[in-house]
């Protein structure tokens, strides 16, 4: 599971450091790998993999208003995971070891490329242990104590640039039976995108600390078209978060095939509610056809309070439809996309995919968050105004994966943005161009 998550990208991300989701309709759940028998246990040294990812980023960011922000790095993640030790229940660890070179970036390129004092722009390298964990199997089950990355409604991390982030705390990854996986975890700090040191979970919009963020949820697979998946998690003093989705399949890609898609969270303030009151809910839909390699979504969101739908920094903690290069995640706003998406593998380009989508969200109002901040000086303000007003956007997403050769499964990908948004919105004006190359090594 650690070995490969270092080729693991978002397929979207935002113009400005907001996290986005995915343009799926709901996260990828990582299941755990599979743990060999006690019986059959292949030992500590002989059970051990090293692999070495090289990623190549570059990204030029331009906002309306603010600086141009460019970087270009080259990134190294050099992952070892041990074997299991033989027994009932056996043990290992993982380490990983990241390092990046800045080819280029100058002043405003803030995490792209290293941050520091100043800025960051002027750090030329920098390397740190991006992983390491202690873990325990009992037969499919794992435990896991340690810096490590996770992948679920909340804390799918926000992996966009050179190094992705990494999570310390502890991990319940289990597979009772095929169709289902369980989890639960817990977690008290992390080390950012473009920083090497460990510092506090934070609020993506409120900036409001948090001492723990602990979760339980699993996903069934109640047929070979369908899953749903259930989760709830408590940032101790801030918020309890519930979530769930749906999304089932029918039909045929040689004919028409339907698929469907609901998304809710639901979050509620608790504790000293250090982040004040919240009452929030946020929902979306989703229906896309698929005909051979054409696929057509038509997606809906609405938040339903009077606070943004907020989620852990870091994170790509909003698996709703319409997340992609904005959130369309302000009080009470409402959005519609459209997403075409080309599956290269149905039409003879083994590794070829693209999407082109667009996304126009309206109906914001921050007037009641505003009401509670006469200083002016939260996300619920915007040119002196409470948060409001429409906002578009628009955006293409092409790769290719090597799927034989000496570059088997390297990634080729590019990602262009363009997001509009009105005076008194959110996000500002802005234009994204970003490509990444990654490119997998196995020594053993």
């Amino acid at each position: 599971m650690l070995l490969v998550w270092g080729l693991a990208f978002s397929a979207v991300a935002h113009a400005d450091d907001a996290p986005p989701a995915p343009l799926m309709e709901g996260p990828a759940v990582t299941l755990p790998r599979e743990g060999p028998a006690s019986s059959t246990s292949n030992g500590v040294v002989s059970g051990s993999h090293l692999n070495f990812v090289f990623r190549n980023y570059s990204d030029a960011l331009d906002v309306e208003g603010g600086p141009h922000s460019h970087a270009w790095v080259q990134g190294m993640m050099a992952n070892f995971e041990s074997g299991d030790t033989g027994g009932l229940i056996g043990f290992g660890v993982a380490a990983s070891l990241y390092a990046a070179l800045k080819l280029d970036g100058g002043a405003g390129a803030d995490n792209m490329v290293h941050v520091a004092n100043g800025g960051g722009s002027n750090q030329v390298a920098w390397a740190y242990p991006g992983l390491y964990n202690v873990k325990a199997r009992v037969s499919n089950t794992v435990f896991r104590y340690g810096l490590q990355a996770v992948d679920n409604p909340f804390m799918a991390p926000h992996d966009n640039r050179a190094l992705p982030p990494t999570f310390l705390g502890t991990t319940i990854l289990g597979k009772p039976f095929s169709s289902a996986m369980f989890e639960a975890g817990s977690f008290t700090k992390n080390v950012a995108r473009g920083q090497t040191t460990l510092t506090r979970l934070r609020t993506q919009y409120g900036d409001t600390p948090i001492s723990r963020l602990s979760y339980v949820g699993g996903k069934w697979d109640h047929s070979p078209h369908g899953e749903l998946v259930l989760y709830a998690n408590q940032a101790d003093d801030v918020w309890r978060q519930y979530y769930a989705s749906v999304k089932h399949s029918l039909g045929s890609t040689h004919t028409l095939r339907w698929t469907g898609a609901g998304n809710v969270y639901s979050t509620h303030d608790t504790g000293r509610a250090r982040q004040g009151s919240i009452n929030n809910n946020a929902y979306s839909l989703s229906l896309a056809a698929q005909h051979g390699p054409h696929e057509l979504l038509l997606g809906y969101q609405q938040i339903l309070g009077d606070q943004f739908f907020d989620y852990l920094n870091e994170t790509d903690g909003i698996a709703l439809a319409n997340s992609a290069d904005a959130d369309y995640n302000a009080p009470h706003e409402k959005s519609v996309q459209l997403r075409y998406t080309f599956y290269g593998e149905q039409a003879g380009l083994p590794g070829f995919k693209a999407m082109i989508w667009a996304v126009t969200g309206w109906g914001a109002d921050g007037s009641a968050g505003a009401a509670n901040d006469p200083g002016k000086s939260s996300v619920y303000w915007s040119n002196g105004a409470p948060v409001q007003g429409r906002h578009h956007e628009f955006g293409v997403n092409p790769s290719y994966t090597f799927r034989s050769g000496k570059l088997k499964n390297a990634k080729v990908e590019f990602i262009a943005m363009w997001h509009h948004g009105s005076a008194h919105y959110s996000e500002a004006t802005s234009r994204e161009y970003r490509l990444l190359v990654s490119v997998p090594l196995n020594a053993f």
